[in-house]
């Protein structure tokens, strides 16, 4: 019997290097006490534009269940409120959360440097071109 080589598997190659970013990643924004996630979502909000939770599932490509249960952690720590807006709900950051925009961008600029030093500075922009060209490719279909 031969020897499966997982690494021929596309779903196997790209799990095994999303845990290698994904530490990466919790160790950055852990130190503010935040998931990746969770920072992505306040960051997202800093533009100051009032925004629906399905609005930010959209654009962080998250579902909607996902989203809600990450709201829910950031309103608990009060950086975050949501504000019902008829039938939709619109979420904005507090001056907590927007106090700590400056620490979450320093923070993900770091990150990319981290990357960037792992995969080369070219190697980091050609891994990211090519992934988000796949999603979106995928997404079509």
């Amino acid at each position: 019997m031969s020897k499966i080589d997982f690494a021929d598997c596309l779903y196997f190659s790209s799990a095994r290097f999303t845990r290698l970013i994904t530490k990466i990643s919790d160790q950055q924004f852990k130190r503010v006490g935040l998931s990746p996630t969770a920072a992505f979502i306040l960051m997202s909000l800093n533009d100051g534009d009032d925004v629906s939770p399905s609005q930010l599932a959209d654009d962080l490509s998250l579902d909607r269940s996902t989203i809600t249960r990450f709201l829910d952690k950031l309103e608990q720590r009060t950086l975050i409120t949501r504000t019902a807006n008829g039938r939709s709900v619109i979420v904005t950051l507090t001056i907590d959360g927007k106090q700590l925009q400056p620490t979450l961008k320093q923070l993900w600029a770091d990150l990319n440097r981290s990357y960037q030093r792992l995969l080369t500075v070219g190697g980091e922009a050609q891994l990211r071109g090519l992934l988000n060209t796949a999603f979106e490719d995928a997404r079509e279909k």
